[in-house]
């Protein structure tokens, strides 16, 4: 009689080349639970256990357990009392509890036991079968799985702090206190703190940092006492971890002494190592304790862990442990996890593939801060795709920030501060970067660089260089030195300036210390990396909101408008042959509403629209150009009503009032 799974027998009857059978009972695995087996090779009994692991696609549904060489089995073998039998040796040599196959090695088993089950007439069919089989990253051969005596860190042990819970516990509570960036990390590290196992904290392996116990010579019971654990932390302090090998236990521990629990006063040393994840896990205590930076002694939890994602295995996971272990609470208040950089068709980079981007070649030609740009222009969050066409427009990006610094700068070549009242689109433009800051600043608390770099960037490009510096060129280039008017215009710079140049100095650092080391007329630290991300709003009442909210609205309808008559005139120009905006005028009807609100921007409203003149009128809604009548001014290069021809050192030229007037004419 053959015993095997009910949807096998077919195919198992097949392979066997047995072509009469007849099935005499069906019944169900558990009913020969407990039930004993003798052996086929051994004069012994085995256990029929029940196992939800085993296949039902190849085989017969009944499989060998061998609670020493795998993990499934190794629970299987715990839970129905069967002995850990390991009978290979760290060689991959079978030992004296193989029997008549000691002094094998391991890989010719799978033919010496084959043809000893033919010798004794148990072998019914026999089969080379290809599966997925763990093998070793250094080497490439297989893993040889072996249950040995190690160390562990136990997850569901009482937790010494606090009884009343497990590590694993105490664990849990501290992932919900850690902010996780993107919150995705929070449900997956969670989940594996949930479903680990016991930490394995020893290896087996000629190098690393040893595990200082000591074992009775003769009982083999482990020291578990503070004083020879102090012994050695004071052994390799002074002469390094590679002292733990060289010295012996009589030169390391105490005089006299001996086992805490024994009695014993000879010992041998633990020659298993720590997992090297215990050294990376351990590092917030090394940075931390105040040899690295006196400042952060003690400075724990650190503010920050940032890796790749898939360190919620690794790194996050051991620090959570021993930091909770130790301290009672991970040793980190946030963490931040990223994806990879690729390549443009989308591979992972990697030194294997030639496919890698060097980041120091890349500073070489585009500059340090595009790279640094182009980094906080992307999600990081995900996998990034990189490539030197990539690189080029971040290279486009970062020259309209700077080149936006450098047009502030250049204003205020002579300023040395201004407290007089500010012309209406100068308080708007400090309002802009005031709104700015407070969206970045919100940003960068949550590591969103993505909307930092994105609004940065539309700022520089709509707000100012769009509209505001092109607004009060005129009057920064032809208003006389010392003009309110210019001033005013001055401050505004200023004000954008400094608070553009904190905003952009997490990313772009040696753009800022450079811009920073130039602003006149304020006090500036050593370096800009010194002063502190602040809004600096004062003075904010509900009155001087409301007065911002109302300009706000304002301006971006005028600027609503403005697109649009630029959109009409460059349709226009060319078919009137006009290549300058200064030589239009425009007469634009609009809803009463309207009206009164372009109405409100007084004369600038030429200004804003870089026109030479604006009729308002109330109507339909519609745009009509036409060619300037006015003269065009020879100093200021706009077409004013006021233009008038003036004698000018010696030379009869063209006008406007505002430029005979900085000019000391009439």
């Amino acid at each position: 009689h053959y015993l095997l799974f009910e949807g096998l027998v077919e195919r198992t009857m097949a392979k066997c080349g047995i072509t009469y059978y007849s099935v005499v009972k069906t019944f169900k695995g558990a009913e020969i639970e407990h039930t004993k087996f003798k052996h086929p090779v051994y004069e012994r009994e085995s256990l029929a256990v029940l196992a939800d692991y085993v296949t039902t696609e190849d085989g017969t549904g009944v499989v060998h357990t061998a609670p020493g060489h795998g993990r499934d089995d190794f629970y299987t073998g715990k839970k129905y009392g069967l002995p850990i039998l390991c009978p290979v040796n760290e060689r991959g040599i079978l030992t004296e509890e193989a029997g008549e196959f000691a002094g094998v090695f391991y890989a010719k088993c799978d033919t010496v036991v084959v043809e000893r089950l033919r010798e004794l007439g148990h072998l019914l069919h026999v089969e080379d079968y290809q599966h997925s089989y763990p093998h070793a990253e250094r080497d490439g051969h297989p893993v040889i799985f072996r249950a040995t005596e190690q160390w562990f860190i136990g997850m569901d042990l009482p937790f010494h702090l606090d009884s009343s819970k497990t590590l694993r516990l105490r664990m849990l509570e501290e992932v919900d206190r850690v902010k996780w960036f993107p919150e995705s990390g929070y449900k997956r590290f969670r989940g594996m703190i949930e479903g680990r196992p016991d930490w394995c904290i020893s290896r087996q392996r000629p190098w690393g940092v040893g595990i200082p116990v000591f074992y009775g010579a003769t009982s083999g019971e482990p020291v578990l006492d503070p004083v020879a654990i102090e012994a050695v932390a004071k052994l390799i302090e002074g002469n390094g971890s590679d002292a733990w090998y060289s010295a012996t236990p009589e030169e390391i521990l105490p005089h006299g002494y001996t086992h805490p629990t024994t009695g014993e006063t000879e010992f041998r040393k633990e020659v298993d190592v720590f997992d090297v994840w215990f050294d990376s896990g351990s590092t917030w205590a090394c940075v931390l304790e105040g040899n690295v930076e006196p400042r952060w002694k003690d400075y724990i939890p650190c503010d920050l862990y940032l890796e790749g994602s898939d360190q919620h295995r690794g790194w996050f996971n051991v620090s959570m442990i021993i930091g909770t272990a130790l301290t009672g609470g991970a040793p980190y208040s946030q963490v931040l996890t990223h994806g990879m950089v690729a390549a443009a068709d989308g591979q992972k980079m990697s030194k294997r593939l030639g496919n890698a981007i060097d980041p120091v070649e890349v500073c070489d030609t585009y500059g340090a801060d595009v790279l640094r740009l182009w980094v906080s222009s992307v999600d990081f969050t995900d996998d990034m795709t990189c490539s030197d066409d990539i690189l080029k427009a971040a290279g486009e990006h970062y020259r309209r920030i700077r080149n936006t610094l450098r047009f502030l700068l250049g204003n205020l070549y002579d300023y040395d501060g201004y407290d007089g009242e500010l012309l209406e689109v100068d308080q708007w433009a400090i309002d802009s970067v005031l709104k700015l800051a407070s969206t970045c600043l919100t940003a960068y608390k949550n590591y969103d660089f993505t909307t930092v770099f994105r609004r940065i960037h539309e700022f520089c490009d709509r707000e100012m260089s769009s509209f505001y510096l092109d607004a009060i060129k005129d009057r920064m280039y032809c208003d006389g030195k010392d003009w309110p008017t210019r001033r005013s215009g001055q401050k505004a710079c200023h004000e954008v300036l400094v608070r553009l140049t904190k905003l952009i100095y997490p990313i772009l650092m040696h753009t800022a210390e450079e811009t920073y080391e130039r602003i006149p007329a304020t006090k500036r630290m050593q370096s800009i990396h010194l002063e502190s991300l602040s809004i600096e709003i004062d003075g904010f009442s509900t009155e001087r909101f409301a007065d911002l909210l109302d300009r706000e609205q304002r301006f971006d309808m005028m600027l609503d408008f403005r697109k649009k008559i630029a959109t009409a005139i460059e349709e226009w120009k060319s078919g009137a042959g006009i290549k300058d905006t200064q030589d239009v005028s425009v007469e634009l009807h609009g809803t009463d509403a309207d009206v009164k609100t372009l109405q409100s921007f007084g004369s600038d409203i030429a200004v804003y629209f870089r026109v030479a003149s604006i009729e308002l009128h109330e109507g339909v809604p519609r745009i009509e150009l036409s060619k300037s009548t006015f003269e065009k001014c020879e100093r200021s290069r706009v077409r004013r009503a006021d233009v008038e021809q003036t004698q000018w050192n010696g030379s009869t030229v063209p006008l406007s009032a505002r430029d005979r007037r900085a000019l000391g004419i009439g």
